[in-house]
């Protein structure tokens, strides 16, 4: 890890300000896809609100039998040894120790894991790195977070006699700071099971500013190891922007996150910019105007929402929020049926821009019930399903090259859906006799272009994500299509000289 660390400080160097408090800006010139940083977590936790195993992180209820203070599942002997052994030392009795164990106070095992950090010699290193982080505290105060983490992890820790047997002072204020820490800096984790997630806190990860247009990206690993890349040229001096949230997201939405999450407003190009640079990603359909570009955006200024070629054409605050989330609901209801799902889409392209967000994830959801109607053989899909598909990706990509310029996962994989329904297509169409040999070729000369590309982008992921195995894939598909187009452009040729 030395070398990884000397690589970090040749290429990044830490500044600070009243606006972005500690930050980093690029030392030198950065090419794209270069690698700034690899590490290892400080330390792994659950979600708020979950409870894992401590030694696999797989969902659990059960304790270990020698420290009764940290979960342990029944498929695991034991966890680190010297967090057991110094919970085991301590004088509790059995009703202390249920008051820790009860269901509802699942955060007491992150603020107990981080208090750890500070018990052991080895540790302690990392523990004194991470209290340098930020956390927010004097903005924490007070709200639904701070009040939840005193009722679950501060008061059961304090009435368990577990924070007056640790060493150094144990308060309130400590253990809400340690807790904000991880709130503000800890990253999203794989869980060992499908869908699940968990958290990271890595030393210098989170050191990168935040903005909803980064030149960086994050990817993080089946062993949890961290890397973070370039996603295009970054002259020396500029600042190393990382993004916090979801960029497929509204401007509001994103904003509410790091606000309540984070605890700062986004000032960052795209949120400035009511039309999120044109994309509309947040931008009703004025039913005023029989105009095509007559749509209701919300002003940053003064929040009201007004028509872009009539300001007198307005929408109240409150009829955007219930009928977003109205629209969130209908979504969440129709979610893996495809009927629903289209209705919806149709319904509400009357009321939103088609590159609204929510449009955005009703269309990859149809996307990705479409690609398992199509890699199953028995449904024998017509050629409109193939069309569907490519004209949703198509219509998903448009956005991404906005949002996401440079190296960009999403825009990859959206790459590769698209890429690989248009050779089936053309495939399809060529045994069905309604292609030539030549239109076939042309196609897949045209998909041999994107897979190129989408290829070029994941192959700065790790190996050991599913991105990374994917662009294994992906390399073998490539060469596969490869020699069908040889092998089609020789069947070209002798027809020509024959």
């Amino acid at each position: 890890m030395a070398a990884v660390t000397d690589d970090f400080v040749k290429k990044c160097e830490v500044k600070q300000n009243d606006t972005l408090g500690r930050f980093l800006v690029a030392l030198c010139n950065l090419r794209a896809g270069e690698t700034l940083l690899l590490e290892k977590p400080i330390v792994v936790l659950p979600q708020l609100g979950d409870r894992r195993c401590s030694k696999c992180f797989k969902l659990t209820e059960s304790f270990c039998r020698k420290c009764r203070l940290l979960t342990l599942c029944e498929d695991c002997s034991e966890h680190d040894e010297r967090n057991c052994q110094r919970l085991s030392g301590m004088d509790l009795s059995d009703d202390q120790v249920k008051i820790i164990q009860k269901k509802e106070h699942t955060e007491v095992q992150a603020a107990l894991k981080c208090l750890l950090l500070r018990e052991h010699q080895e540790t302690l290193p990392l523990y004194e790195e991470m209290t340098q982080m930020e956390n927010q505290l004097a903005a924490r105060k007070g709200t639904d977070i701070w009040k939840n983490y005193q009722e679950h992890a501060i008061a059961p820790l304090e009435t368990g006699g577990v924070l007056k047997q640790l060493s150094g002072e144990a308060d309130e204020d400590l253990v809400q700071g340690l807790l904000g820490i991880l709130d503000i800096n800890a990253f999203e984790i794989r869980a060992p099971e499908s869908g699940g997630t968990l958290r990271g806190l890595y030393r210098r990860a989170g050191l990168f500013a935040h903005s909803c247009m980064p030149n960086l990206v994050t990817a993080i690993d089946d062993e949890r190891r961290i890397k973070v890349y370039t996603n295009r040229f970054i002259a020396a001096g500029e600042i190393l922007y990382n993004c916090y949230t979801n960029v497929l997201l509204g401007t509001e939405e994103r904003r509410q996150i790091l606000k309540e999450g984070k605890c700062f407003d986004c000032t960052c190009p795209r949120c400035q910019d009511p039309t999120e640079l044109g994309t509309h990603m947040s931008s009703f359909i004025c039913s005023h105007c029989s105009c095509p570009e007559g749509y209701i955006i919300r002003q940053p200024d003064t929040g009201t929402w007004q028509c872009l070629l009539n300001p007198d054409h307005t929408l109240k605050q409150e009829f955007v929020t219930n009928m977003l989330e109205r629209a969130k609901e209908e979504i969440f209801h129709a979610r893996d049926d495809i009927y629903r799902l289209e209705l919806l889409l149709a319904k509400l392209s009357r009321l939103l821009h088609r590159n609204h967000f929510l449009m955005l994830d009703l269309k990859q959801n149809i996307a990705s019930i479409l690609r398992q109607i199509l890699q199953n053989i028995t449904h024998r899909p017509n050629r409109k399903v193939y069309e569907r598909k490519i004209r949703l990706c198509q219509e998903i990509l448009l956005v991404l090259k906005v949002v996401t310029p440079g190296i960009s996962r999403l825009k990859a994989i959206a790459l590769y859906e698209l890429a690989n329904t248009q050779a089936e297509l053309a495939r399809k169409l060529y045994s069905e006799q309604e292609h030539s040999t030549n239109d076939l070729l042309v196609e897949l000369q045209q998909v041999e272009v994107m897979l190129r590309e989408s290829l070029r982008m994941l192959l700065f992921e790790p190996l050991a994500t599913p991105e990374g195995q994917l662009s294994r894939t992906m390399l073998r598909e490539l060469k596969e299509l490869q020699d069908d187009i040889k092998n089609l452009q020789e069947s070209n040729d002798v027809l020509v000289n024959q």
